[in-house]
């Protein structure tokens, strides 16, 4: 019997969790059955089971995905807006309707779901930190008098984006393009200097006193 690769199995895995997330956003999480996911990766029964023993362990997996990390593991080089940039072309319409709908899904349940938002916050807590250290190591020494601290505004840029996957999710209107041009600014302009005061004109020098 040939051996089985690492490649192998890990194609595989992905191959459920692909499918998995793909029923998700279609059913959403109460109304998925083991049975619709193993039907939908055209895979055994024993097959699927074999890499997630339960539903619950299929969701947890999923959630650990697509976050900002390459499929290899670890964060590619880049800046703070291509990050952002890349993580709004994973909801944007169309090909990225259904991911959105997974994303919302994901945090609806997991406000009831301790196990899921652990998984949850703790992928969100480590893009956090990442937009963090892109946003500090841009920072320009110029610009070191600004108020708000490198881990807020990778907080709001966050956040942002999960709001923005909930208005795809729901089908509402959003201009994309003006949306990204937004957090982009927001993140750029952490290195760049602090403008000072618009200086304006001279006062006028006081007349001369009358003469006697």
């Amino acid at each position: 019997m040939p051996k089985v690769t690492q490649a192998h199995l890990d194609a595989r895995r992905d191959q459920i969790l692909q499918a998995a997330i793909k029923v998700f956003a279609e059913r959403g999480f109460a109304k998925t059955l083991m049975a619709d996911i193993v039907r939908a990766t055209g895979l055994s029964t024993g097959a699927v089971y074999r890499y997630f023993p339960s539903k619950e362990d299929l969701v947890l997996a999923a959630v650990v995905g697509r976050d900002g990390e390459r499929e290899t593991g670890g964060f590619p080089p880049e800046s703070a807006a291509e990050l952002l940039r890349r993580l709004i072309g994973y909801v944007t319409p169309p090909d990225g309707t259904a991911h959105a709908r997974f994303v919302s899904m994901i945090w609806g349940d997991a406000a009831v779901t301790p196990s899921l938002a652990a998984v949850a916050r703790e992928r969100h807590e480590a893009l956090q930190q990442h937009l963090t250290s892109l946003l500090e190591a841009q920072r320009a020494p110029e610009a070191q008098d600004r108020p708000e601290p490198e881990d807020a505004v990778a907080q709001v840029a966050l956040a942002a984006l999960v709001g923005y996957a909930a208005l795809v999710a729901t089908d509402t209107p959003v201009d994309t393009d003006g949306f990204l041009r937004v957090l982009e600014r927001m993140v750029s302009e952490r290195h760049e200097p602090t403008a000072g005061p618009v200086p304006g004109p001279a006062p006028a020098s006081a007349p001369p006193p009358p003469s006697q």
